[in-house]
């Protein structure tokens, strides 16, 4: 791929130092996530779930443009979107490590979670149909489609755990 275009990127402060002009695309959707994470997470479950939960949204966000690509900067790309939001420490542990549920469905939110993201993600690649206009599509309409996608996966969690309880 070919990033010397005319992109604003943002440097990534990891060993690698790597510059990616996505950042710029997906930071709408990854902020509306981590806000719809919080607002309905953030009395339920750990800090430590929720910012895992954050890191497969990312995962799945970013797929459907890096999936193929090297793994190690696919990876880069996600530690940079996590940590718009968590400090370099939570980003790496969210990134490393599976926490203990502390509530029988977050092991399957993880997966749910990862789903929505690579939805959105497709969705923003399909819709643009090449990566130089996936770097320029409006990030007010990434961040709107972001947290819709949140909100139905939270309603979608709520009939989940109605069901089970009966």
């Amino acid at each position: 791929m070919d990033l010397s275009g005319n992109h604003s990127m943002r440097r990534v402060g990891s060993s690698t130092d790597i510059e990616f002009a996505e950042i710029e695309v997906f930071a709408p959707t990854v902020e509306a996530s981590w806000a719809a994470l919080q607002r309905r997470y953030a009395d339920k479950i750990t800090d430590a779930e929720i910012d895992h939960l954050f890191a497969c949204f990312v995962l799945g966000l970013t797929s459907p443009v890096y999936a193929e690509r090297e793994p190690v900067l696919h990876f880069e790309l996600c530690r940079a979107l996590v940590a718009i939001k968590l400090s370099p420490e939570r980003a790496n542990t969210a990134l490393h490590a599976v926490p203990e549920p502390t509530q029988p469905w977050v092991a399957s939110a993880c997966d749910l979670i990862e789903k929505q993201g690579a939805k959105i993600g497709l969705s923003l690649r399909e819709k643009t149909r090449n990566f130089d206009d996936f770097l320029t599509a409006e990030a007010s309409d990434a961040a709107h489609q972001g947290a819709s996608a949140i909100t139905r996966e939270n309603q979608h969690d709520q009939m989940c755990r109605g069901v089970s309880k009966d």
